[in-house]
């Protein structure tokens, strides 16, 4: 028993000094939700739309964790003096792979990758940014989409890359890779993936590969997707100034032009593994009226061609696709071809 109250000291520690420094930087806090279209292995494409109401949600709790045995589950921490929600088992994960991380021997070629496959068998869980009523920093490991494995991925890799191991550097990178600015509140998460490719590399935290050849055609942005299905939207639906904010954010790459490699020529020679490497950022782009992108992933490179790890809506978890891209994309009439960035 004193030993279970000294690591829970020491956890419940490391997450205020997160919130600590999180606040000294002028975090504010509003809510959002966002959406995550299932769909089945029998056909139908997963997609990443703009988030959406929330099916699962973050349960924060305010009973007395000296209740509970150790073994029990733990509740959500919501300090309402906090900017970030978490449990002390996702702080604890994320120190073990950071310090886990500084003790190899021998650097991997790609960090991304490295990580991306940590959290292979973690449960597809859409919409867990969105249960609060009040926007918050949200690490949840143990519950991911395909959006927050990347951006869990691409903090964790920003952090040892600094040389960091500390739970409060991971979520100062965090921030900053999933809101625009890193100010965290509704209207400045970055819901459509071409806002995030753009704020990621002003911040200078993503390269946006953009080279021609492979990259042949060009994505003409119109979304409206959010502004025009606010009813699917809590956190947008009768708030006239949230509203504003994301009809801003879809402005602000509305009439924006980037280069594409289509579907029908992702294929596996010199010139691809040269250009997408092991662990670079894959966007899938769609056709859909309103919307950017449906997908992402990281690139996996296999002896039959370029792979897609992920969380997988089809498999219900983080897997490492056995179709190539290729195969995958061609299922899917919708899915017209890929973006690519590169974490720095």
């Amino acid at each position: 028993m004193i030993r279970f109250k000294f690591l829970l000291s020491a956890q419940l520690s490391a997450m205020a000094l997160c919130c600590t420094l999180l606040q000294a930087k002028g975090c504010s806090a509003q809510p959002q939700g966002q959406v995550q279209e299932t769909t089945k292995p029998s056909g139908t494409a997963q997609t990443s739309l703009p988030s959406n109401a929330v099916k699962s949600e973050l349960s924060g709790s305010s009973k007395d964790s000296s209740s509970k045995d150790s073994s029990s589950k733990d509740s959500f921490s919501k300090d309402s003096s906090s900017n970030v929600t978490c449990k002390t088992a996702d702080v604890e994960r994320i120190k073990s792979l950071l310090q886990e991380a500084s003790l190899l021997k021998q650097k991997p070629e790609s960090w991304m990758l490295w990580f991306g496959k940590k959290f292979v068998g973690v449960p597809y869980v859409g919409g867990t940014l969105d249960a609060a009523k009040e926007e918050k920093l949200v690490v949840n490991t143990s519950e991911l989409d395909c959006t927050t494995y990347v951006e869990i991925v691409t903090a964790l890799t920003r952090t040892i890359e600094k040389g960091r191991t500390d739970f409060a550097d991971f979520c100062e990178e965090l921030k900053h890779v999933r809101y625009i600015g890193g100010d965290i509140a509704y209207e400045k998460r970055q819901h459509y993936f071409t806002a995030w490719i753009n704020d990621n590399a002003e911040e200078g935290i993503v390269t946006d590969i953009q080279q021609n050849p492979p990259f042949t055609k060009v994505q003409h942005i119109s979304v409206n997707w959010m502004t025009t299905h606010t009813s699917s939207y809590k956190m947008l639906n009768g708030n006239a100034s949230r509203l504003k904010g994301i009809k801003a954010l879809e402005q602000s790459i509305n009439g924006k032009s980037y280069r594409y490699i289509p579907k029908e020529s992702i294929v596996d020679n010199s010139l691809f593994r040269k250009t997408i490497h092991d662990g670079d950022i894959i966007v899938i782009i769609t056709s859909k009226k309103g919307l950017d992108t449906t997908h992402i992933g990281l690139a996996s490179w296999h002896k039959d061609g370029l792979h897609l790890l992920n969380a997988s809506s089809i498999h219900k978890k983080v897997i490492d696709e056995p179709m190539t891209l290729r195969t995958y994309m061609m299922k899917h009439p919708s899915q017209i071809g890929i973006r690519v960035c590169r974490v720095k």
